[in-house]
């Protein structure tokens, strides 16, 4: 997921949801043509937007998320 192309978000912001982001995958077993890490991505931007912006609190509730369906 480019989280770079997202607006909103400062440089920073944008490294930290990508370092969760990364985390996850690996994490999940994700390969770079899985669905699952469009969800994942959606689930981090979503955090983000609701003021997450910890890589290790983004990561958590992005795995938590994953167990559950994707939902927050």
């Amino acid at each position: 997921m480019p989280f770079r192309e997202i607006k909103g978000f400062d440089s920073e912001t944008l490294r930290q949801m990508t370092q969760a982001f990364d985390a996850a995958c690996v994490r999940l077993g994700l390969r770079a043509d899985d669905p699952e890490r469009d969800e994942l991505a959606k689930v981090i931007v979503e955090l983000a937007w609701r003021g997450e912006r910890d890589p290790a609190m983004l990561f958590a509730r992005a795995i938590e998320a994953s167990e559950n369906d994707f939902e927050l």
